[in-house]
Order: structure tokens, then sequence, then C-alpha cells
């Protein structure tokens, strides 16, 4: 079992650009390579990549698993030119959220996830709430290997 190293901290909100998924969650890397196209052609100024995801996949069958790919953008960002994509304006809730930082490849998130759900409710004895769970992708996987790709996850807390 790896050991998890689980903090908790209370976060503002964060103002996002998203762009909406349903499916399997990895069908999202497609998402985000349309919403980094559209970030490129736009000059956007982006801060951090994220991805939120609102149902938990051990109970919502994959063909409607919600997900959006996301960046972080300035508080007074408008959409100028959705470029054809259907993108929103959103922002993420602010709240305590249970926080892990991940070193290793995208395809083992789901057991780490999966771990960090166990360790919140049995070990630290915390409900999650109700608002989604997202990841912010720290380095770039186009330029990374996956053994180095660094993923932060953020669970809402009640």
């Amino acid at each position: 079992m790896i050991s998890l190293n689980i903090t908790t901290h209370v976060f503002p909100a964060i103002p996002v650009v998203m762009l909406r998924h349903v499916g399997p969650y990895e069908g999202l890397s497609d998402e985000f390579d349309r919403l980094w196209n559209w970030v490129t052609a736009q000059n956007v100024t982006a801060t951090r990549t994220i991805g939120i995801y609102y149902d938990n996949p051990d109970y919502v069958a994959t063909s409607r698993l919600r997900s959006a790919a996301c960046v972080e953008v300035p508080a007074t960002f408008q959409i100028a030119d959705a470029g054809g994509l259907p993108l929103e304006l959103g922002k993420i809730a602010a709240g305590e959220y249970a926080t892990l930082r991940y070193v290793g490849p995208y395809e083992d998130l789901a057991q780490v996830w999966s771990g960090m759900t166990k360790h919140i409710e049995k070990k630290m004895r915390r409900q999650i709430s109700g608002s989604p769970a997202y990841e912010v992708y720290v380095n770039d996987a186009s330029d990374t290997a996956p053994k180095d790709l660094i993923t932060d996850l953020y669970m809402p807390l009640l």
C-alpha cells in the first residue's frame, strides 16, 4: 500500500474556462487538446491546467461520467471568441479540500483516487462533499515521462 501524505486546506474559488465531457474519464484528454489549441490560438493567459471530475466511477456508469477540461484564468476573464467550441466560464467551489500530490503515470490515478477516498473516510473520519473533485496537472504530459508526471488531487470535504 502506498503511503498517502494527505493534508487539508481551505481554498478560494478558482475561475476557469471549461470544456465539458461525458463518457469515460480517459476521453477527457481529447478535450484538453482542443482546449489548449484554443488557449494557444487566442493567446489566453492560463495559469493552471485542471480536470474536474463530477462523478465517482464506482457508482456511475462509464458512459455517463461527467468531467471537464479546464484552464484557470483571471477572475475578470471573458470569452471573446470561443473558436466554435462549447466553452463555458465557471468556478471551482471555494472550501475545504483534502489534497495529495501524486507523481507517476495518469493510468494509475483511479487507484490513487480510490485510496485517497478510503483514507479520508476511514482514517481521517471525514465526509466528502457533493462538490466535484479536481486534479491540477503540474507538468506537461507532452514533454514529461509518465513516471515523472506530477498531479495534485483535490477532494472536497464537508
